[in-house]
């Protein structure tokens, strides 16, 4: 094991996965932010970011929203996000970009996560129902 691989684990996160890419015969490299059940238990929303690395700054995520029950991506729903620093008691002020790639897929960017430190992606869920889920993770330097 790497020393970059235990620091990682440290910071909560775990080593880049490569994915398929949207052009044929590309691989992407996503870092896997963290995974959390909704407060209903029905939901499950996994949160990747293209980078290698957290970083304070300007973030893009991928955001997968499947049924718990059947593995299926969330239908006809919407998503929101609050990204919140709980030790400081604050998030952000600007509004993140949320674009709906398809069923369940999400592309969240423009988030200025300004501070080093814990955050949280506070996300809420509306299909036929609304629902929430917290992804917590930290940020480097």
């Amino acid at each position: 094991m790497t020393m970059w691989m235990v620091w990682m684990m440290l910071l909560g996160a775990v080593p880049p996965t490569p994915t398929v890419g949207s052009d044929v015969g590309t691989v992407n490299t996503e870092l896997l932010v963290g995974t959390a059940t909704s407060a209903s238990g029905r939901l499950r929303v996994e949160v990747r970011s293209s980078g290698t690395s957290l970083r304070r700054g300007v973030q893009r995520f991928h955001v997968r929203v499947t049924e718990v029950a059947s593995g299926k991506p969330m239908s006809r729903g919407t998503l929101s996000v609050q990204p919140w620093m709980p030790a400081m008691g604050h998030g952000i002020s600007e509004t993140p970009r949320i674009t709906e790639r398809g069923p369940g897929d999400f592309e969240v960017a423009e988030l200025d996560l300004f501070m080093p430190g814990a955050w949280e992606l506070r996300f809420t869920l509306k299909d036929t129902v609304e629902d929430t889920a917290v992804v917590a993770f930290k940020l480097g330097r």
